[in-house]
């Protein structure tokens, strides 16, 4: 296949993404802006997930906005909490947007002239953003929600348990 157009790029590379998102049985609508909405089912609920694909430099990211509501009063915390998380994400990180009051999980595949990505980058940036939004958002909720600090809220989401009650 001869890709002679940066759409060319961009299409390939979301027909990967919706091949990925069928596969999953995820839900997903494409738009004409290189973006593709779909919903990704967590433990916590479905969140809102967007691949977008970007020319300059090229780029396939994916982001998922999480149902977490900062207060003001706790957004410094927060802002710690998320250091400390991102300390420990192989891929991706968390970010939090006070002027939109969104906490996302974001990650880029870049590109560099490729055709498109491979299946396995973007069901492996899928798998690591639904671990990091399970694993984390209660954590994001106890300093929020709860009061406690970012190094409580830390040591509460490394806690493991092994088995079922």
């Amino acid at each position: 296949m001869s890709l002679t157009s940066e759409s060319d790029f961009a299409d390939v590379s979301l027909d990967q993404v919706e091949r990925v998102l069928q596969d999953a049985d995820c839900v997903y609508e494409r738009d004409a802006f290189n973006t593709v909405h779909c919903i990704i089912p967590t433990c916590w609920g479905d969140m809102g997930g967007v691949f977008t694909f970007r020319e300059t430099p090229q780029l396939l990211q994916f982001s998922i906005t999480l149902d977490v509501k900062p207060t003001p009063s706790r957004r410094g915390e927060l802002n710690d909490l998320i250091v400390l998380i991102n300390e420990r994400l192989p891929l991706g990180h968390f970010d939090y947007w006070p002027g939109d009051d969104l906490i996302i999980f974001r990650y880029s595949i870049a590109m560099a002239g490729r055709a498109g990505p491979e299946v396995s980058e973007i069901s492996a940036v899928m798998d690591s953003a639904k671990t990091a939004v399970e694993q984390f958002t209660p954590s994001m909720n106890y300093v929020i929600w709860a009061g406690k600090t970012a190094a409580d809220a830390m040591e509460m989401a490394m806690f493991e348990t092994i088995g079922q009650a």
